[in-house]
């Protein structure tokens, strides 16, 4: 009976750790949409000043869409894996 409850706690706590990570990582969606954004605004002016994309800025975006994609994962509960700060930038 002591285990069941010592189980319960401690499944307790992992959920509410989540749901905290969760949230955190809500918020740093929302900032990643923005520099989406930028990028997006930033890319179209390149185009339209040099008369092509900047290369250096396109890697970042990609790499940026990774992020925004394991960020997603995680908080449909698809991978356990927090996405970085907590592991490897994609």
């Amino acid at each position: 009976m002591e285990n069941q409850v010592a189980d319960k706690k401690k499944r307790y706590k992992n959920d509410l750790t989540r749901g905290l990570f969760m949230i955190l990582f809500l918020v740093i969606s929302r900032f990643v949409s923005i520099g989406v954004l930028m990028i997006a605004v930033f890319q179209f002016l390149c185009t339209l000043i040099v008369g092509k994309p900047n290369h250096n800025v396109m890697r970042f975006g990609k790499d940026l869409s990774f992020y925004e994609a394991k960020i997603i994962q995680f908080l449909s509960y698809n991978v356990e894996k927090k996405p970085w700060p907590f592991s490897p930038w994609p």
